[in-house]
This record gives C-alpha cells, sequence and structure tokens, in this order.
C-alpha cells in the first residue's frame, strides 16, 4: 500500500505535431538522421545521443527501482537472469553498451527497458514463465527496443514536439548541440510509455533474430504471449471484468503484441533454421523454485480472504466469496454479485473525535445516515451509510467505518453493495468491521511471504489439492493452470514438475 499517482500527459496538437514533423524533415536533411545498425532504416535520434542514453538510464534507474518495489533480493536468481540477458546482448548489433539486467520485486507482470541498456523483469513475470527460452524470448523483446533505440526515436520526437513550428527557422542552430537541457523533466513516463505498434513489430522482430542467433527455441515467445493472454483473461474474469478488457493488466497494456504479430517478425528474421534449439525447462524451474510468490510482507499479504500486514501489525478477513487484491493505495475485495470492499489508512487534518472525522472530513459533501459511535477490539470508531449513485454500477449502498489507528491516522473501510445485496450481505460486512484487530509482535514475525514451490505430481495430486496454497480463493484452479500452462481439462503426468505456491 503506497502513494503512487502517475502524472496524466495531454496528446500534442495537430500543429505542434506537423510543426515537429516538418522539422524533422529539415534536421534529417542536415545530417540530424543516422541508420539503425540494427533496423537497418534511418532513424531520427537528433536530441537524444548513444552517451545521452546511458546517462537518462543511469538517472532513471533508482526511479524505476522506486516505482516498482525495488530489486528483487535473490543473488543467485539474479546471477541467472544476467546470463541470460548478456548471452542475447552479445548477439545483438550494439553489444559495447553497459547491459545491466534487474528483477524487480513487483507482483505485476512486465518487462521493461530504458535506454542505454538497462533492462528488467518482475518476479511476477518469472513466476508465469515455464522455461528459460520463454523468458529469453521477453528480455530479446527489450534488447529489441535498446538496439533500435526507441527510446532516443520517441524522446527526439517529443521535444520536436515541443518546439513546434518554431523549430522550422532554427533548426539550422540546433544541429549539432548535444543536449536540450535536462531530459529529466519530462519524467520517467517518457521513456516507459508504450511504444508504436511499428516498434514493438520493430522489437519482436529483432527479439526473434537475438533469441534465433543465442541458440534459444524462438517458439518460447508465441508460448509466453498465450500464457500473457490468459492471465489477462483471469485477472479479467476475477475484477467482474469483459475479456476484451484483457490489454489493461499486465505488459499486454504497455507491449499490446499478438501471437500473428509474432509469428510475422519470426517470418520476417530469414534464414531461421533451429536444430536442436534450447528450451532449457528443467534448469528454469530449479532456478525460480522458491520464488518469493503475491505480495511482499512489507506491503502486506493476502492469505485467501484475509488480509495481514506484519509490518504495521494489523489483519482483518472479508467474506467468503470475495477476492482480495493488494494495491499501491488501498486493498480491495469484490464479489461477483457486485459488492466492493476497499480498506486504507488515512491521515487525520485535525484531531478530534473519529465520529466528526467521519462526518466532516471523510464524507464531507455527503448526508450519512444513521451515524454511531463503536468499538472494534478496542479501538475508537465510527460508521455511517449513506445511497449513492454511480456512473457504472447505477444505485448502491455505502457504508464507511473509520476506526482510529494513531490519534492523526484512521483506519478505513468503504463497504459499496447493490441495493439489492445489502440486506444479504449485512451481517457478513459487519464480521469483517469487527474482524479488524492489531497483531501482536510475535504474531506478525509468524507472517511470510507465499513461495513458488516446484514438485512432482504425485499419482493422487489433483488440480484441487496442489493450487490449495494458492491465495485467490474460487480462483484457485484458473491460477495453477495459468502457472503451468495447463489448458481447461488437461491432465497432469505423474513425475512431471510443476509449479505450486506454499506459505
Amino acid at each position: 500500500m503506497n502513494n503512487l499517482m502517475p502524472p496524466g500527459r495531454g496528446p500534442l496538437s495537430r500543429r505542434r505535431f506537423l510543426g515537429g514533423a516538418a522539422a524533422a524533415g529539415c534536421l534529417c536533411g542536415l545530417g540530424a538522421c543516422s541508420v539503425n545498425p540494427a533496423t537497418g532504416r534511418s532513424s531520427f535520434t537528433a536530441f537524444m545521443s548513444p552517451e545521452e542514453e546511458i546517462r537518462v538510464g543511469d538517472e532513471e534507474h533508482p526511479k524505476v527501482l522506486k516505482s516498482m518495489g525495488g530489486e528483487y533480493a535473490d543473488a543467485r536468481l539474479s546471477g541467472y537472469v544476467t546470463h541470460i540477458g548478456r548471452r542475447l546482448a552479445q548477439v545483438s548489433e550494439l553489444q559495447g553498451l553497459p547491459y545491466s539486467f534487474t528483477i524487480l520485486n513487483s507482483t505485476v507482470v512486465n518487462a521493461l527497458a530504458l535506454p542505454g541498456g538497462r533492462i528488467y523483469v518482475t518476479r511476477g513475470l518469472l513466476a508465469l514463465a515455464n522455461n528459460e527460452a520463454e523468458l529469453a524470448g521477453v528480455m530479446a523483446h527489450e534488447v529489441g527496443h535498446v538496439n533500435a533505440r526507441h527510446s532516443a526515436e520517441r524522446h527526439s520526437q517529443t521535444v520536436l514536439g515541443n518546439i513546434g513550428a518554431t523549430a522550422l527557422g532554427i533548426a539550422g542552430s540546433i544541429v549539432g548541440i548535444g543536449g536540450i537541457g535536462d531530459l529529466a523533466q519530462m519524467g520517467t513516463n517518457i521513456y516507459l510509455q508504450a511504444f508504436s505498434r511499428e516498434q514493438e513489430l520493430e522489437a519482436d522482430t529483432l527479439g526473434v533474430r537475438y533469441l534465433a542467433r543465442a541458440g534459444y527455441d524462438v517458439g518460447g515467445v508465441g508460448a509466453f504471449l498465450s500464457t500473457l493472454r490468459e492471465h489477462s483473461i483471469v485477472r479479467a474474469k476475477m475484477d467482474g471484468r469483459p475479456e476484451e478488457s484483457v490489454d489493461e493488466y499486465d505488459m499486454m497494456a504497455t507491449h499490446p503484441r499478438t501471437i500473428d504479430r509474432v509469428q510475422k517478425a519470426i517470418e520476417a528474421s530469414q534464414g531461421i533454421r533451429q536444430a536442436n534449439p534450447k528450451v532449457g525447462r528443467a534448469e528454469y524451474l530449479a532456478r525460480i523454485n522458491g520464488l518469493a510468490f503475491g505480495d511482499d510482507p512489507t506491503q502486506g499479504v493476502v492469505k485467501g480472504t484475509r488480509f495481514v500486514h506484519p509490518e504495521l501489525r494489523f489483519e482483518f478477513t472479508v467474506p467468503d466469496g470475495f477476492v482480495l487484491s493488494n494495491n499501491d493505495r488501498n486493498v480491495v475485495a469484490k464479489s461477483s454479485a457486485g459488492a466492493v470492499i476497499t480498506f486504507d489508512i488515512a491521515p487525520m487534518k485535525r484531531p478530534g473525535p473519529v465520529n466528526r472525522y467521519l462526518v466532516e472530513e471523510w464524507a464531507a459533501g455527503e448526508t450519512l445516515r444513521s451515524v454511531e459511535t463503536l468499538s472494534i477490539n478496542g479501538m475508537e470508531a465510527a460508521t455511517g451509510a449513506t445511497r449513492v449513485q454511480t456512473r457504472t454500477r447505477g444505485t448502491v449502498d455505502l457504508r464507511l467505518v473509520a476506526a482510529r489507528r494513531e490519534p492523526d491516522s484512521v483506519y478505513r473501510f468503504a463497504f459499496l453493495t447493490p441495493t439489492t445485496e445489502t440486506a444479504r450481505l449485512t451481517e457478513e460486512l459487519k464480521r469483517t468491521t469487527y474482524s479488524l484487530r492489531a497483531l501482536s509482535p510475535s504474531e506478525a514475525k509468524q507472517v511470510a511471504a507465499l513461495r513458488l514451490i516446484v514438485v512432482p505430481v504425485r499419482p493422487d495430486d489433483t488440480d484441487k489439492s496442489l493450487a490449495a496454497g494458492l491465495p485467490f480463493g474460487e480462483f484457485n484452479g484458473d491460477w495453477f493452470r495459468l502457472l503451468n500452462g495447463l489448458k481447461p481439462g488437461q491432465s497432469l503426468q505423474p513425475g512431471t514438475e510443476i509449479k505450486t505456491v506454499a506459505g
């Protein structure tokens, strides 16, 4: 639970874009474009030299770590990922870059690259991959972005768009200038936002080239994209959202790739002839055995319908049938009937009783009914309810509960229920309210991260028994199949090594 709010970014106006495009033409004519050795095409990178790319990557690296959970502390696994990355970098066109390969301590399934050769994969992504070739395929794609210098192209086009039509008259004076001031003013987002469709296809093509050169099975790329697609479908299902929204999840949001596009990339990479390409399933599973799975205890842990935060020393439990998720700013639980529970911690602007905070600060502007004071496991608390109109859910009932955490902060529950569900859920949500309690130091010490465990299938194992340790409740079976690349109804073969979760 953090408080990260990514800044918005508005579109360029048509005039600014056309002015920038015209200026680009002038600059290319004056030598500000060069032929990229990886792509073989003319590349406009006038406002970011290779040296600046390395500098920007170094400057942005701490920001990436801060915003994505820091570096995952496992020297053995980090060395393995670095070995794969270097194997790919050594067969790329820009071999002299100071490449680095970092595992991010994040459950989000993603991979990304900064200009200059800094490449990242999350532990959430490592959990989904099923062999070394699949992971190498993801990393090769990022190496492709670096070698194509896509960030430098995007940065230069953005600068040009900001210059606008004025650049037409001063283009000659810009040529030869190494930079235009502090690149960091534009923020990390400019380097990590989604690339264009053409750039993604180009990175696919280069990634397939590097995979083949390094001796990996290029078919792993399509296999992992299928897994990503299934992951997005399961996440949408858990959130009660339509399958059409799958591209909003994981790396599909920033890398909108399809299996058809990857197949085109394979076809575009002429001359691929693979004899005994490396897949590396056994070695990969051995390396990720014991990988932390799900939430980091420092940010709170979801265990089925229970949320426990050992660092802040509290816990609560939501009703059966609700699916919990721990986000940057709050904890959310949703039911298939459309009920939603949100939980967070908030400061009190001024000291005083909790019921005054509830009415005058949290629910300011709303008319709460049935406001009453409570005691929740020794904590001063207050609650009130109202009926509100929402854009997506229509009319719903809202109950707010605030409990004093410290003199100047409160725990907060917001229970949102369809009007047809409120009466049925009232007692269950009341139990959730009173399940909020402080943990003793000894209880907090006992909370550990869940771990991905690789085990051989025994003759009496079933999907259900092997999925029992997963924290997704009714979706445990979906997640078990997802983690192991299994199709619905596919039988387990005794002796086969599979991934499960324990903790």
